[in-house]
């Protein structure tokens, strides 16, 4: 079972504030009126800024790896948590696609043209590993600092509900990506988070929701269209 949640950090709302801030008002405009070329990196800029601020964190003594929620307790409750999660996510995208066929909504004016949605990448250029490295990576940094710094500093200081409707929406204007989908990702790993203060069942639901979008951009444009109102 669940515990209540004992959280360790001590580094109050200071820091994630003047951090994200920082990042508001002078990285990511800096980065998107004078540098328009770095658009293509701009999606693992700010992961990196994100990542350093928290080995800053870790090496300047000011928080722990276990503080943030990179520990093993609970580990399979959260393991098992995260997991099923992520792959109710992911199943759940070839079986509306199913329903969609069966049911003959496929038919209908709505999916008119929903082919021209799926991605013109050749199947052929696509490697796991490029895949995953980087879904793993931004989902780390970004996990270890709105969830572990920002999130945890936040429902210290707040009651828990207001705290993950405010990690929804923080996750959501970090991103600049004001869509349903950003929002739920976001509330739903804070919720997690609130479980027991592990990133674990965060980090596998956040995988699992990348993966996800893989495959509605490559292979169900389908249910991209049937779900267009997340996205």
């Amino acid at each position: 079972m669940f515990e209540q949640v004992d959280y360790k950090g001590t580094w109050g709302l200071k820091g994630p504030i003047v951090t994200l801030a920082f990042y508001f008002c002078v990285l990511f405009p800096t980065l998107h009126i004078f540098f328009p070329q770095a658009k293509i990196w701009a999606p693992y800029i700010y992961p990196a800024y994100f990542g350093m601020i928290v080995l800053f964190l870790i090496f300047a003594g000011r928080a722990t790896l276990s503080q943030l929620g990179f520990h093993n307790k609970l580990w399979r409750n959260n393991l098992s948590l995260g997991g099923l999660a992520g792959i109710l996510v992911i199943t759940m995208i070839p079986l509306l696609d199913f329903f969609i066929g069966i049911s003959g909504l496929s038919q209908a004016e709505l999916f008119s043209g929903a082919d021209q949605r799926i991605s013109e990448e050749p199947e052929d250029n696509f490697s796991f590993t490029a895949f995953f490295i980087p879904t793993l990576f931004v989902s780390l940094v970004e996990q270890g600092f709105l969830t572990g710094y920002v999130f945890q500093a936040l429902v210290q200081k707040i009651k828990p509900a207001l705290a993950v409707y405010l990690g929804g929406l923080i996750f959501t204007l970090v991103h600049f990506d004001f869509q349903l989908g950003m929002f739920l990702l976001g509330a739903i790993t804070t919720s997690f988070y609130c479980f027991n203060g592990s990133l674990v069942a965060p980090l596998l639901f956040q995988i699992a929701c990348h993966t996800a979008g893989w495959l509605l951009t490559h292979h169900y444009p389908r249910v991209f269209t049937l779900l267009g109102f997340l996205f």
